[in-house]
């Protein structure tokens, strides 16, 4: 099961939004994946386990070198969002032992 790291300034309103989105987007593809919600203030690259981060605010470098990151924008603002969702999608199903 792939982990989900939502991350934004206050790890509350923001990320519960992406939260809400992601998880009906995964479910109606029949992907599993364990969701976490977080201040970016709280993310330490010691601790860090996610296969992927879902963010609205500005991820450190030490951070984007342990996780792949994706701009959650578009899910809060509408503008992009099917994109995103599906990079989102992409990213939890790619296997790189298969590539």
């Amino acid at each position: 099961m792939k982990t989900i790291y939502l991350v934004c300034a206050t790890g509350i309103a923001t990320s519960t939004m992406l939260r809400v989105k992601i998880e009906a987007f995964l479910r109606e593809h029949d992907v599993e994946a364990s969701i976490y919600q977080y201040r970016v203030a709280e993310l330490s690259p010691s601790q860090v386990k996610a296969d992927l981060i879902v963010a609205t605010t500005s991820i450190p470098d030490e951070i984007r070198a342990i996780a792949a990151v994706i701009d959650g924008i578009p899910l809060i603002t509408g503008q992009g969002e099917t994109e995103t969702l599906h990079e989102i999608l992409a990213k939890l199903q790619y296997d790189p032992d298969v590539a």
